[in-house]
């Protein structure tokens, strides 16, 4: 098949929509595909082993919210429809990877050209309004999440639902199209016995905790560092915080309160790691956590769970992480401190072979999301829209 994906910046690091997207065109092309790409070029060059877009559009300065933009990693693309036309007219299929403007476009003139595409949902709207702190005005992302529906989801013959709670969240909408119940997958493990390692390395009195994510408001990495205030073992605690964005400035101030206030003993430890680098941190880690208060699917948590780590994960109405977490004591709710400070210590004081037997049951977890499995169901589904047989999808 020719399969069009449609995505403003493919080749943004520590981004986990482009990340996806990425893994999804290898192994399509690894399957005798023909993918090519409709986005904006690298902006330094590095095609993230993709390759350059078949159908390259400028990049787009954003007035006012340029810069915010930016510090989330990511960039927009200009519209440019001669090319858009020029890509459908060598597409069989179209993926759109976003609900913004140039997906739009695409999806009125596929939907005109008869060509079928497909949408993943891969974004809620307080993933947008949470970076100018109007996640919670439901009016508004109300309003954005019917634009969507009008301009992008209602044109097209399918759309992907990453997890159950973005299901529960599309289908009252009463969409024109059917909706597919498919994660995006996650790549095989790397089989690191991240078991064997933990505790190794040390003073073994020492609980170490990794969190996982873009430093933003909606990842809201600003309550797990509150919860060392209510926790037990604060003082024994060494925390790292794997990602970068625009909070961070004011994560590391929090960080360094808690270092001077003599909350913590040891310093929060900030960095962005590559996949090897992170996997080596989550062998050597007791508990992951992950606080992500708006969240489609979140699989950089599931990535992590596979190697052995027990978990504690935010619980709410649009975050769908807690889909991995195996019992109640590995959830609280999003925003929590306290609850936050408690699902810690309670794992802390059950000591580590505790840790260990809990964290062997997560091993297994990443088969049902294998990516490989994933894309099987994907290309089927292509395959149902080519012959406009979406029915059973």
């Amino acid at each position: 098949m020719n399969i069009l994906f449609v995505i403003n910046d493919l080749y943004t690091r520590g981004n986990g929509l482009a990340a996806s997207a990425r893994r999804t065109i290898a192994l399509l092309r690894e399957r005798g595909h023909r993918v090519r790409i409709l986005s904006a070029p690298p902006r330094d060059g590095d095609d993230c082993g993709v390759g350059m877009p078949e159908y390259p559009l400028p990049p787009m300065s954003v007035p006012v919210v340029g810069s915010l933009i930016a510090s989330q990693g990511y960039a927009f693309a200009r519209v440019r429809r001669a090319q858009v036309k020029r890509a459908l007219q060598w597409a069989d299929v179209v993926h759109l990877e976003e609900p913004f403007y140039l997906q739009a476009v695409v999806a009125q003139l596929a939907r005109r050209a008869g060509v079928p595409a497909l949408a993943t949902y891969h974004i809620h709207p307080e993933n947008l309004t949470a970076s100018i702190y109007l996640d919670r005005a439901r009016l508004l992302n109300r309003m954005i999440l019917e634009l969507w529906k009008r301009a992008i989801f209602n044109r097209c013959s399918l759309v992907q639902c990453p997890s159950q709670s973005v299901w529960d969240r599309l289908e009252p909408l009463a969409l024109r199209p059917p909706l597919l119940l498919l994660s995006n997958g996650v790549p095989p493990g790397e089989g690191v016995d991240g078991a064997d390692a933990r505790g190794d390395e040390g003073d073994s009195s020492v609980v170490r905790i990794l969190a996982v994510g873009r430093f933003s408001r909606e990842k809201d990495q600003a309550t797990i560092l509150r919860a060392l205030r209510y926790s037990s073992h604060a003082r024994s605690i060494e925390l790292a915080l794997a990602g970068r964005g625009p909070t961070e400035r004011a994560l590391r101030a929090q960080a360094s309160a808690l270092l001077s206030d003599g909350v913590i003993t040891r310093p929060v430890r900030f960095a962005f790691m590559s996949a090897p680098e992170l996997a080596r941190e989550a062998s050597r880690c007791d508990l992951y956590v992950h606080a992500a208060r708006i969240e489609v699917e979140g699989l950089s948590a599931l990535e992590v769970l596979r190697l052995g780590v027990v978990p504690v994960i935010a619980r709410g109405p649009l975050t769908a992480t807690s889909q991995f977490a195996l019992s109640g004591d590995s959830m609280y709710e999003a925003g929590d401190a306290r609850a936050l400070a408690r699902a810690i210590d309670r794992w802390v004081e059950r000591g580590r072979q505790a840790r260990v037997s809990e964290g062997a049951r997560y091993r297994v977890l990443g088969e049902e999301y294998d990516i490989r499995a994933c894309v099987d169901r994907l290309e089927d589904a292509y395959l149902r829209l080519v012959s406009a047989d979406v029915s059973h999808a």
